[in-house]
């Protein structure tokens, strides 16, 4: 099935990565700042064993806040997070409609699983003729340019 959107222009996959690079810069800025907030009056609750911050354990939070902030900006009217905005691509259903929420957040929960098998659900989208990752196929996904 072929998607409908305006021009029918997929996203290249160097666009892709910049947005990824913005919008993970911007993730790991704010979760820098939650993880050493450091205010006189709390030095003890942050030092409590429950509160340690462990490599896992950041990367864990990383990923769900990553997936929920993805999925909540491509279901929203924008389709695109901050990073797809400044890269001028959105992210559509199949005949160029916005996702749901649950459509979208099975898109970026799926990137593990292109991330997982050597990328190779990443290198998809250079060879795909629509541009499409595994992620996107798995959500009926597409990216294209606004």
């Amino acid at each position: 099935m072929q998607v409908v959107s305006i021009n029918n222009v997929y996203a290249s996959a160097s666009r892709r990565v910049m947005a990824w690079l913005i919008d993970n810069l911007l993730i790991s800025a704010a979760l820098s700042l939650v993880f050493h907030w450091n205010l006189d009056g709390l030095n003890d609750w942050w030092n409590f064993p429950l509160f340690t911050w462990s490599i896992g354990y950041i990367t864990i939070c990383n990923f769900i806040v990553a997936a929920l902030y993805k999925a909540a900006m491509e279901a929203s009217a924008y389709q695109a997070s901050f990073g797809k905005i400044a890269m001028s691509i959105k992210v559509t259903g199949l005949h160029g409609e916005r996702l749901q929420f649950s459509q979208a957040l099975l898109r970026n929960v799926a990137k593990t699983i292109s991330w997982m098998v050597f990328c190779i659900g990443y290198i998809m989208i250079i060879f795909d003729d629509r541009k499409q990752g595994l992620h996107d196929k798995i959500a009926d996904a597409y990216v294209v340019r606004t």
